[in-house]
């Protein structure tokens, strides 16, 4: 089951607090990556083929492909902090970041023990960005932004010795085409882009510009590209007077139907109703 995930703040970034059932739900994953920290009690971390017992000070990992559920003990439920943010946060700064979530499942160990030094420094860290995320103090977007490439850095060092040169070699070239694919996306998403538009200009079969696509973001091209352009739209909505006909169009729709349809199915609402709601005062 694909989980729906909303960011709450100017940048693609949430932390929260999280305790699950005491019984397995169904697994899910998500288009974001995702790093949990546990507080207190007890249960099991389920992956699609792995299973780990969970106690106070544990740390997971979780790419964006990858089924998953938390699960508490009966008697003693567990508390975790959960940090998701979009990999585009790691792909601008340095592709490499992306390398210790560019997994097989079967062969990765999401668990990183409670204890640990390693486990301490990434758990502080979770704990830095949940605070700073919830007070919104002056700057908070600047420092959480911060502290989670740190995190990434910290996770890169980790993992790098768990692969031979060999295999650290190919991945880095795969995030380097797809930080190549992402950058050509954003940079041409407010023109009619079509799917065969990234496939030649990076020199590759649309099968697989789809599917290392889907891979990397957990969407389809269209849907990614929608919500870029949501994204776009709702910018412009707070922060000029443009008619909605014009904010649709140069926000990269096609059509004003189109937009419209998009627009309500993601946001929820009509973007006069956006409008309406958020105005300029906002982001001000």
């Amino acid at each position: 089951m694909k989980q729906k995930i909303e960011y709450d703040n100017l940048i693609p970034i949430n932390a929260y607090l999280w305790c699950p059932k005491p019984y397995l739900q169904p697994l899910h994953f998500h288009s974001s990556l995702e790093m949990g920290y546990c507080l207190e009690g007890k249960g099991q971390f389920v992956f699609e083929n792995k299973q780990y017992k969970v106690s106070k000070g544990d740390v997971f990992i979780v790419n964006n492909t990858e089924l998953h559920i938390a699960q508490s003990a009966q008697h003693d439920p567990s508390r975790y902090i959960f940090v998701n943010f979009d990999p585009s946060l790691f792909l601008e700064e340095d592709e490499r970041l992306l390398l210790p979530f560019a997994y097989r499942s079967e062969r990765f160990e999401n668990h990183i023990a409670a204890g640990t030094s390693l486990a301490q420094k990434i758990g502080s860290l979770i704990q830095q960005i949940y605070e700073e995320l919830n007070a919104k103090a002056e700057g908070y977007i600047t420092i959480s932004r911060c502290k989670l490439l740190e995190l990434g850095v910290t996770l890169l060092r980790h993992y790098r010795t768990a692969f031979s040169n060999e295999q650290w070699l190919k991945m880095s070239k795969s995030q380097r085409e797809i930080k190549e694919m992402m950058i050509f996306v954003k940079e041409r998403f407010l023109e009619p882009l079509q799917l065969t538009d990234v496939a030649a200009h990076l020199g590759w079969s649309s099968a697989r510009t789809s599917r290392l696509f889907k891979e990397h973001t957990g969407s389809s091209f269209l849907n990614y590209i929608t919500q870029l352009r949501i994204s776009e739209a709702r910018k412009q909505l707070v922060t000029n007077l443009d008619s909605i006909a014009n904010i649709s169009f140069s926000s990269g729709f096609q059509s004003l139907a189109s937009f419209y349809r998009a627009f309500n199915s993601v946001v929820g609402m009509s973007p006069q109703e956006y409008r309406k709601q958020f105005g300029v005062k906002q982001l001000f």
